[in-house]
């Protein structure tokens, strides 16, 4: 059974400690290692590529996990700078230079401090590191892209690859069809059109084995640009396109991705997300404190002077009652978008799974049924044969009739495997489309000093 790894990051990101309770210096230095690829382990091209090869190379090689990476970096990086204290003033100051052509009457230096309360600083912080969380929540989904989209491709170019085996052999079938028919026209058991039926057979067998490779090829090249390495040829693909396990029971697969989804768990984080910026928007109009300390020298005087200031705005008409207003529309909207994305997902799942479990019967039917009974009449038709009791013709027809039953059964379980990808993988697909951000960023973090 695949592992899928990004599944266990999201259940650490939902379960772990909040990033947002964490110290601002150790939050900083909590950086994901960015993925790097080692091209001296690359198997590709070198022999046997397994699915587990090329999952580990995508996760090295594909860019969009780099824009991922990038947006929890830049989100820690704007929760880091929304917790910073606002930096003194400082200067020099001269009054009444000039009068009476002297330098002035007073000189001196003065140093200013803005003190922030109530906490908000604290809450800036903690908005930004809800923000790092769902970037990181992001960064795991794209994982799981990426993990969905290159098992499906590996899938289908074994796939491709088994077609063309199979059809390989449906031509050897076809090409004695032909040599049969011709032997029979010799004899006067057959007329011309028979044989000229039996040669247009082999040339559709023959077209049908090369959309095969060219489906292969496609596949493959596929495969490889999800991988990251678009330049790349892997050699032969080891894998098997049977499954021992059995399907999942649709409640539980419902419940596992309600429960799993990196989707949801991003949508709970924004709500938390929302529930901490109303709170720091409320804290706004509690006014800061602004402290100032002069120093200086009288020349009217001759003596060494001092001054004192402290000063905070009074918030009369401006309140920030409209952010707050803001602040609260976008969590219930946030509540509204939970709900949606849970009733979007359950209904993609239902889509999902009609096809995963028509693939199994499918498969089951084929294996258990049609296949043996196919393999029996194909048996019993050539001991006939041999028994002088059955043409050729019916043989080859038989062994026609088998192939395209193996060539059914190998769609069916490349059906059942890329529906099971999907809902193992939370419905996740997109492994080169650029991640989602963690949000848009508005009126509120135009500021240079994000809040």
């Amino acid at each position: 059974m695949r592992r899928y790894t990004s599944a266990l990051m999201v259940a650490m990101l939902a379960a772990g400690t909040s990033v947002a309770q964490q110290p601002i210096n150790d939050f900083a230095m909590q950086m994901v290692p960015a993925v790097v690829f080692d091209a001296t382990n690359m198997p590709v091209g070198t022999g046997a590529v397994s699915l587990a090869d090329l999952e580990s190379m995508a996760l090295s090689n594909n860019p969009t996990l780099r824009q991922a990476q990038a947006q929890v970096d830049a989100a820690r990086g704007a929760a880091l700078q929304a917790g910073l204290s606002p930096n003194p003033h400082a200067g020099y100051v001269a009054e009444q230079i000039g009068v009476n052509g002297t330098a002035g009457e007073l000189h001196g230096g003065f140093i200013s401090q803005e003190f922030v309360r109530g906490d908000k600083l604290g809450l800036s912080r903690q908005k930004y590191c809800q923000r790092a969380q769902i970037a990181e929540t992001n960064l795991s989904a794209q994982q799981q892209r990426i993990l969905n989209d290159v098992a499906m491709r590996f899938f289908q170019a074994l796939a491709a690859q088994r077609l063309i085996e199979l059809h390989q052999q449906t031509v050897d079938t076809a090409k004695d069809n032909v040599l049969t028919h011709e032997e029979m026209l010799n004899m006067g058991q057959l007329g011309e059109a028979e044989v000229l039926q039996a040669r247009v057979e082999l040339r559709r067998e023959t077209v049908t084995l090369q959309q095969a490779n060219n489906d292969r090829d496609q596949a493959l090249r596929e495969l490889m640009s999800f991988v990251g390495l678009p330049s790349a040829q892997p050699a032969t693909l080891v894998g098997t396109l049977e499954t021992e396990q059995t399907p999942i029971d649709w409640e539980v697969a419902l419940s596992q991705l309600l429960a799993s989804s990196p989707q949801v768990v991003a949508a709970q984080q924004k709500i938390r997300h929302d529930e901490i910026v109303i709170r720091r928007e409320q804290a706004e109009p509690i006014p800061n404190l602004t402290l100032g300390v002069t120093t200086g020298y009288n020349a009217e005087t001759q003596q060494a002077v001092a001054g004192f200031s402290a000063g905070l705005p009074i918030p009369v008409f401006n309140r920030n009652q409209g952010t707050v207003r803001q602040a609260r529309a976008d969590l219930s909207r946030s509540h509204a978008e939970l709900e949606r994305l849970q009733l979007e997902l359950r209904n993609a799942l239902s889509k999902q799974y009609r096809d995963y479990i028509s693939a199994w019967q499918h498969v089951q039917e084929y294996e258990q049924t049609m296949l043996p009974m196919s393999r029996k009449a194909v048996a019993i038709l050539e001991q006939s044969y041999k028994d002088r009791r059955a043409p050729w013709t019916s043989v080859l027809a038989a062994k026609r009739n088998l192939l395209n039953l193996e060539s059914e059964q190998i769609d069916n379980l490349l059906a059942f495997q890329l529906a099971d990808i999907s809902i193992r993988g939370n419905l996740l697909m997109g492994g080169l489309t650029e991640p989602d951000a963690p949000m848009a960023g508005g009126h509120i973090d135009a500021n240079n000093q994000p809040r």
